[in-house]
């Protein structure tokens, strides 16, 4: 009967997310011998996985300065690659993976990785010259939309119709939503061309939501327009008229949100941290970490999305139980495959909160953006906190009180969230800026509110 070796025993725990039994045993073998490779490397994949980049980075240095084949000094700068990124450094990040592609100049990964990290610094030419020195990136899949883009952003249109019209069946949807701008760019002042509007609805709804993140807004009220007209209810395209308009509602429909979400839930990583450079969970996690020492209790992770966060709180805490809800059933479905949750409900978290028992912590990345006043958020959160509990959650920042974008998503303020926290009996302990993510080529300011349930709301 044959028995694992540490090293196959730490990558079996890393596959099962035990990150800190696998990072003992690495830990074990680097006592033994500081300069093993693959338990460095692996060391450094754990900690990358675990959403701890500083550690990854620190390993995976150490790692790619061995002396080693060239093969593995190019993966382990091609991992260095990665944690530089979820480090927000996409610079360095360019230059690993370059210096990786030196060493192994056809590994399709790396070009990928580089190609994504080119995308993120908007260095459009650059990804065009990437195709032209190795032309087998024409025919990955992962790089069709990267060029596309860069043939419209470097201005050549028919170029970029021309690069994306063998994609077109089957087309991911934001293949389709690059189609679509693109048809627009040609016949700005022709008619919604017939084929876009005989888009299913689900389909034309993505479509105009590309268009109003790519800036396009003109384009993208076309659409929506043209979704009212044969849904006068279509909660969607209201909202989002409504917003390009400035008009502020309570929140963004429930039945839009979670379409939203279905619509991106098997991309939603790839395209949120990958492209946009998204890491808020991350940056949450370590932020609790300075004013909470130990274990923690039961946790909510409210609008859980693909698990993000459950992935960042366990990298830091250990924890009694951890719940999370969502709006969208294919985001909890890609958050149920990590295996974090204690529990994992498709509810809206107001009404899924009121059923809960007392929580020590409860967070919310990414979902207030579609709540307008945080009031009746505040006040279903306080009840639910025991008694110097902690809600922790990140918003975009207004230099307003509260605004909504042609984006259709909220942005508030720290006055805002001070005045309604306090409403509410919660101390805002702490409101930090932060990079939050990239949006039509410009970096989106975000706040990280840290409240602390001290006393009962007031009457």
């Amino acid at each position: 009967m044959s028995t694992l070796s540490p090293l196959q025993q730490a990558l079996m725990l890393m596959q099962q997310q035990a990150y800190s039994d696998a990072q003992a045993i690495c830990a074990q073998l680097l006592a033994r011998k500081p300069d093993d490779f693959n338990a460095r490397h692996l060391l450094g994949l754990i900690h990358l996985q675990a959403g701890e980049p500083h550690a990854a980075r620190a390993a995976l240095e150490h790692a790619a300065s061995l002396p080693v084949g060239a093969r593995f000094r190019a993966q382990a700068l091609s991992n260095l690659s990665l944690a530089l990124g979820q480090l927000e450094q996409p610079e360095p990040a360019l230059d690993a993976i370059e210096q990786a592609l030196r060493l192994e100049p056809d590994e399709p990964a790396f070009h990928l990785n580089r190609l994504n990290l080119l995308e993120q610094l908007g260095r459009w030419h650059a990804i065009l010259e990437a195709a032209r020195q190795w032309p087998a990136l024409t025919g990955e899949p992962d790089a069709q939309y990267a060029l596309v883009r860069a043939e419209r952003e470097c201005g050549h249109t028919q170029q970029a119709l021309q690069r994306l019209q063998p994609w077109l069946e089957d087309a991911p949807a934001e293949l389709l939503g690059e189609w679509v701008l693109l048809q627009m760019q040609q016949h700005a002042d022709e008619p919604i061309a017939a084929q876009v509007a005989a888009q299913h609805p689900q389909q034309l709804a993505f479509i105009a939501d590309y268009l109003a993140e790519q800036g396009a807004l003109a384009g993208a009220l076309t659409l929506y327009r043209e979704l009212l007209a044969r849904d006068p209810d279509h909660p969607g395209a209201r909202h989002m008229i409504d917003a390009a308009a400035g008009h502020i509602a309570a929140a963004a429909p429930e039945h839009y949100v979670s379409g939203l979400y279905d619509t991106h839930a098997s991309r939603f990583e790839q395209h949120l941290v990958g492209r946009l450079g998204y890491n808020a969970p991350t940056r949450l996690a370590a932020a609790l970490a300075r004013h909470l020492d130990g274990p923690i209790g039961r946790v909510a992770d409210l609008g859980c999305g693909s698990g993000l966060m459950g992935v960042a709180l366990k990298s830091h805490f250990e924890i009694s139980e951890l719940l999370g809800c969502d709006l969208s059933g294919g985001m909890l479905e890609q958050a149920r495959r990590k295996g974090l949750y204690d529990r994992l409900e498709q509810a809206e978290l107001a009404r899924w909160l009121a059923g809960q028992q007392p929580f020590d912590l409860i967070c919310a990345t990414d979902v207030l953006i579609y709540t307008g006043d945080l009031a009746p958020v505040m006040a279903a959160v306080a009840p639910r906190l025991s008694e110097g509990g902690w809600f922790a959650f990140t918003v975009e920042r207004s230099d307003r009180e509260l605004e909504i974008t042609p984006s259709g998503r909220y942005r508030h303020g720290e006055q805002h969230i001070r005045a309604r926290a306090d409403a509410c009996g919660l101390e805002l302990v702490s409101c930090e800026a932060f990079p939050l993510r990239r949006e039509n080529d410009r970096q989106l300011t975000g706040l990280m509110a840290l409240c602390r349930r001290t006393r009962e709301p007031r009457s």
